[in-house]
């Protein structure tokens, strides 16, 4: 069996796999819970511990926000929940204090490993998986292999590729970034800016998905905005890496019913392929387990 944690920027996912990738044990915490007191790297530790159990395992990886040097286990960047791990070899504290081989790579490489591997992604040649959450990750899957480019941040920068450069400035030191437009987290600011209604809703989101459906113009008027961003965002990636299927997950695809049908026509209309409109465009189908499941299987 193995293990994997999946650090977000706002939750932490930890679950035991057996080696068909089915979960054997799998618990969502919130971040805030294991960083508000003692040491952030033993509480995490403990967590994982907790979480193994009985089980024994074989290997395990942690998937982790920011840039990733996958030699030493160490975040070198990140402008987010990365940053407070950020210069720790990962690695070698998970291995020494857990008694197993140890691997960390980004989450969204992981996330994407996972759904090639046992999800959405099975049995394509060229796949990116694009997740919409607290940012908007991004990875390529290709000839079976993940893909890193000349160092280990190739490939995961999808979500800041500008669609517009005359846009707001983005921590990253782009402009007009895709994920400042389509991510859960820009998705929720712009709907609670666009709809005040929605403010005081603890579900934004899902309330404003819900209007959409109803057919309720004003609300459609921000959808259609999203929707054209992000066929924007993911036709660029077509255009960048040729992929024969893309993948979408983050909660923001709960609603894949409605967002999948336009979006598709729209990519399927702007992208260049031979022959026009072939890209698959898939929800994702481990949703939340993705990442945990990728990073337990990526190795060395």
């Amino acid at each position: 069996m193995k293990f994997g944690m999946d650090y977000g920027g706002t939750n932490i996912k930890a679950g035991v796999f057996d080696n068909n990738g089915e979960t054997v044990n799998f618990v969502e915490e919130k971040l805030s819970a294991l960083s508000s007191q003692g040491n952030l790297l033993e509480n995490l530790i403990a967590h994982s511990k907790k979480v193994i159990g009985k089980n024994k395992i074989e290997s395990g990886g942690f998937a982790i926000k920011g840039l990733i040097n996958t030699e030493t286990g160490k975040v070198e960047n990140d402008i987010g929940a990365g940053q407070m791990l950020a210069g720790i070899n990962l690695k070698k504290a998970f291995s020494e204090a857990l008694g197993f081989p140890f691997y960390v790579d980004n989450d969204a490489r992981a996330y994407a490993w996972g759904e090639y591997k046992f999800g959405a992604g099975v049995g394509s040649k060229a796949m990116v998986c694009m997740t919409l959450g607290t940012g908007l990750g991004c990875s390529l899957v290709v000839d079976d292999k993940p893909y890193c480019g000349s160092d280990s941040s190739g490939g995961l920068l999808g979500g800041h590729i500008s669609i517009d450069r005359n846009g707001p400035d983005c921590t990253c030191g782009q402009k007009g970034c895709l994920e400042l437009y389509c991510s859960a987290t820009a998705l929720t600011e712009k709907v609670k800016l666009a709809h005040p209604v929605l403010n005081d809703s603890a579900e934004a989101l899902p309330a404003f998905f819900e209007k959409v459906k109803l057919g309720d113009k004003e609300f459609t008027r921000t959808f259609n905005e999203f929707i054209d961003n992000l066929s924007v965002g993911i036709v660029n990636v077509i255009h960048a890496y040729g992929p024969d299927v893309v993948v979408l997950g983050g909660g923001v695809l709960n609603s894949a019913d409605i967002i999948l049908p336009p979006l598709t026509e729209l990519v399927h209309k702007r992208a260049w392929t031979f022959p026009k409109g072939k890209v698959q465009i898939r929800k994702s189908l481990l949703g939340n387990n993705a990442a945990a499941i990728g990073i337990a299987f990526l190795e060395n």
